[in-house]
């Protein structure tokens, strides 16, 4: 009985991806923070697609530190809290070809993460927004892309910057 499931399992999974596009790779993206992400396209037919990504970020961010010594005296200055963050983020995307083998892309992303920074302070962050880009994909199995993902981030409001982030990437995958 476990091999007749296991077996099931493989050819479902085997046949979905003989009937869809999938590409495995990642993202270098920059914005208010910069690091890579582990990216999975799945092609569900006709021109749409789910991407899911995994990302690991890191970022430098001015802070305004306002203190009083132990004697009083009042003081304010300017310090760079580096910082980390973790995310998942999924995009359901529509794709449209202009010539053969480059096309753009675009359609509604959404993000949960978490991280801290160097002072300890716990970083969430439940944002929505989009994604679009151009694509390329060579006549062997690669694809290159360079999209944008502006977010707003709905639970980190300490810091205004952080509201609204309009992330650059340029993507490499692999295609099965």
């Amino acid at each position: 009985m476990k091999k007749a499931i296991l077996t099931l399992a493989a050819v479902v999974m085997l046949g979905g991806a003989a009937f869809s596009q999938v590409s495995l790779g990642g993202r270098f993206y920059s914005g208010l923070t910069s690091g890579f992400e582990a990216s999975l396209l799945y092609g569900m037919g006709g021109n749409t697609r789910i991407e899911a990504d995994l990302g690991a970020s890191f970022g430098v961010m001015t802070k305004k530190y306002n203190a009083v010594d132990i004697f009083g005296a009042r003081y304010t200055y300017d310090g760079y809290p580096s910082y980390y963050v973790f995310t998942a983020t999924g995009s359901y995307q529509w794709e449209f070809n202009i010539v053969k083998g480059f096309g753009w892309f675009v359609g509604p992303a959404a993000q949960v993460g978490f991280g801290s920074n160097h002072d300890g302070d716990f970083y969430m962050r439940l944002a929505v927004g989009a994604q679009g880009g151009v694509q390329y994909k060579f006549d062997f199995p690669l694809q290159v892309s360079l999209d944008v993902r502006p977010m707003l981030d709905f639970i980190h409001l300490a810091d205004p910057r952080s509201l609204f982030d309009l992330g650059v990437a340029a993507g490499v995958r692999y295609c099965f």
